[in-house]
């Protein structure tokens, strides 16, 4: 069965993960006063579940690009995403962010790319890209990227809310009500 092997691909991808991987991004967003995220396409979807979910633990989280979000300032974190790291526009933000003095965090799938060249990504993940096939993944495109990358997220949220009583119950109260 074709979902037996994209969990099996999961499985594989998720024993590259470090536990120090989550945790510098759980480092890096507790030093910080509003979180901003970027991306495109699969990647831009799960980078605006993040951000969701960081604002339901109470932080204040931003999608670039939203008619809502404000400029950012020195003391913010830019957290972008780019199987690639070829996209144009995800390269443009992270340059913009340095130029900003707005603090960084990457994560793609290659680690020889533009986005690579304009920092180092904190996050290096094993998959297929829009532009080239995986060793590890026999799904179309950047599947296993964009699936990694809410796995990464959720384990955050897990472990962030782990550290807060009553953590789940106050999410409720943040989550969307205008449904």
């Amino acid at each position: 069965m074709q979902s037996e092997l994209i969990i099996n691909e999961l499985s594989h991808s998720v024993k590259t993960l470090t536990e120090q991987n989550i945790t510098d991004l759980i480092e890096n967003i507790k030093q910080h006063k509003r979180i901003f995220v970027y991306g495109t396409g699969r990647s831009g979807l799960m980078l605006k579940a993040f951000a969701m979910r960081l604002m339901q633990l109470g932080l204040n989280s931003f999608v670039v690009g939203e008619t809502t979000t404000p400029s950012v300032q020195k003391g913010d974190l830019l957290i972008v995403a780019s199987a690639s790291g070829e996209t144009d526009s995800v390269n443009m933000m992270a340059e913009s962010a340095i130029k900003q003095d707005i603090d960084l965090f990457i994560i793609s799938a290659s680690t020889d790319s533009t986005l690579a060249k304009i920092q180092t990504p904190d996050i290096v993940l094993q998959s297929g890209t829009k532009f080239s096939q995986s060793q590890v993944s026999q799904q179309p495109l950047g599947s296993l990227f964009e699936q990694m990358l809410l796995i990464i997220f959720d384990t955050v949220i897990l472990a962030m809310s782990k550290q807060e009583k009553e953590s789940n119950n106050n999410m409720a109260h943040r989550h969307a009500s205008l449904e």
